[in-house]
C-alpha cells in the first residue's frame, strides 16, 4: 500500500490510460531502445501522474537481482552493535544494496527464523553480528546459495567467512598493561564461557598473568552479563574480599560503568584505590568519571570488512577470510599505579614485583 491507504498503480493500468500494450510500458519503463520517443514520453508521464513506483520485489524476480543484504543483529540497544551497524549500511549503499535489520536475542530458534526469513526475501546476501549457531552456517549456504558472513560469532564455527576481533591479545594487553603499572592483583569480571569473547577474553587475562609469574586467583575472577547491572555486582563481590584486586579488568565497558558504581558504595576512590579497564572504547567512555582506560575495537572496519567480504562473495570472488582485526589501548582516568589503601588489606604475600 501506498501513503494514505491507496493501491501501488500497476504498469496494467498504466498501459491502459496510456492505451498501448503492457510490454510496451515496462520497454519504457526499463528504458529500451526499441521503443518510439514520443510513446516512451507519453506513458513516462501517465506513470507520473498514477504515482506509480517500480515493485522491487517483482522487478527481482525477474533479474534474479535485488540488491538486498539482510543483517541479523543480537539486540539494537546494544552500543557497540550500533556503530557497526551505520558501517555496514554505509559500504553497503555505496554498492546500490539497501539493508534489511532484524534481530535474533542471542537465541538460536529466533535467528535461523531471521535467516529464513532473509531467504525468503531473497536478498543476495547475509550478515549475522553475535550469531549462536555455530556449526549451522556452512550447510545453511550451501543450501540456499546465498553468501552469509558472520560479525564476532558468540559460538566457535567452522564457517570460514567471519570477521572478528583479537579478543585474546586485547585482554591480553590490558591486563600486561595493569601490570607494567605495578599491579599485582588483578581481578576480572567477564561473561559465561559458552560465549566465544567471554571465552577468549578470560584466556588472554590468564595468558598475561601466566607470562609475569602472577598466580591466577579464581576468587577474583567473576562472571558478569556483559552489562552495567553485572558490572556493579561482580565489583561488589570481589571488593568485599579480605584480599581484593587493586586493578579489574572488565569484559566491556558497560562492565566497568558497573564497577565505578560499586567502587562509590565503598568510599574507593577510581583510580586512587582501584584502577578499571573496560573494553570496547563505545562513545561514553570519555564522558564517565573518571574517563576509561579501555581497549578500542574498531567497530567501523568490523562493519565495512564483514560488508565488502559479503559484496566480493555476491560477485563471485573469493576474499581473505577469515580476518581478525587488533585492539589498542585508550589510556584515560580510570588507571594508576596502585596505593595503599586496598594493598593494606591483603592476607596474602605479595609476588615479587619484577625489576
Amino acid at each position: 500500500m501506498v501513503p494514505g491507504g491507496a493501491r501501488r498503480s500497476t504498469i496494467k493500468q498504466i498501459a491502459r490510460e496510456a492505451g498501448v500494450s503492457v510490454t510496451t510500458v515496462s520497454r519504457a519503463l526499463n528504458d529500451k531502445p526499441d521503443i518510439h520517443p514520443a510513446t516512451k514520453s507519453r506513458i513516462l508521464s501517465v506513470a507520473a501522474q498514477l504515482g506509480y513506483t517500480p515493485n522491487p520485489m517483482a522487478r527481482g524476480l525477474v533479474s534474479q537481482r535485488t540488491f538486498t543484504l539482510g543483517l541479523a543483529v543480537r539486540t539494537i540497544s546494544d552500543m557497540w552493535v550500533a556503530q557497526i551497524v551505520p558501517a555496514i549500511e554505509e559500504l553497503a549503499r555505496a554498492n546500490g544494496y539497501e539493508v534489511f535489520l532484524s534481530t535474533h536475542y542471542a537465541d538460536p530458534e529466533q535467528e535461523l527464523h531471521v535467516l529464513e526469513a532473509f531467504h525468503q526475501r531473497y536478498v543476495e546476501g547475509i550478515l549475522v553480528i553475535s550469531s549462536t549457531l555455530g556449526d549451522a552456517y556452512p550447510a545453511l549456504q550451501e543450501r540456499w546459495g546465498i553468501p552469509i558472513v558472520l560479525v564476532s560469532p558468540l559460538i566457535a564455527t567452522p564457517h570460514r567467512y567471519v570477521v572478528r576481533t583479537d579478543d585474546v591479545g586485547g585482554a591480553k594487553a590490558a591486563t600486561a598493561y595493569l601490570i607494567q603499572l605495578g599491579h599485582r592483583r588483578i581481578g576480572h569480571i567477564g561473561v559465561p564461557t559458552w560465549t566465544l569473547p567471554g571465552r577468549e577474553r578470560l584466556d588472554g587475562y590468564r595468558q598475561a598473568l601466566e607470562a609475569h609469574s602472577l598466580t591466577y586467583n579464581p576468587r577474583w575472577v567473576v562472571l558478569g552479563d556483559a552489562d552495567v547491572t553485572g558490572g556493579l555486582e561482580g565489583a561488589r563481590q570481589i571488593l568485599s574480599l579480605p584480599d581484593p584486586p587493586t586493578a579489574l579488568f572488565c569484559f566491556n565497558d558497560l562492565t566497568a560503568v558497573g564497577v565505578l558504581r560499586a567502587a562509590r558504595e565503598q568510599g574507593l576512590r577510581v583510580p586512587h584505590d582501584l584502577s578499571v579497564v573496560g573494553f570496547d572504547d563505545v562513545p561514553f567512555a570519555c564522558y564517565v568519571d573518571p574517563t576509561l582506560s579501555t581497549m578500542h575495537q574498531d567497530t567501523r572496519a568490523l562493519g565495512h570488512q564483514a560488508t565488502q567480504m559479503l559484496l566480493e562473495r555476491i560477485a563471485g570472488d573469493e576474499p581473505e577470510a577469515p580476518v581478525e582485526l587488533q585492539t589498542h589501548l585508550i589510556v584515560r582516568d580510570s588507571t594508576a599505579p596502585p596505593s595503599t589503601r586496598l594493598a593494606a588489606r591483603v592476607h596474602v604475600v605479595r609476588p615479587k614485583e619484577e625489576s
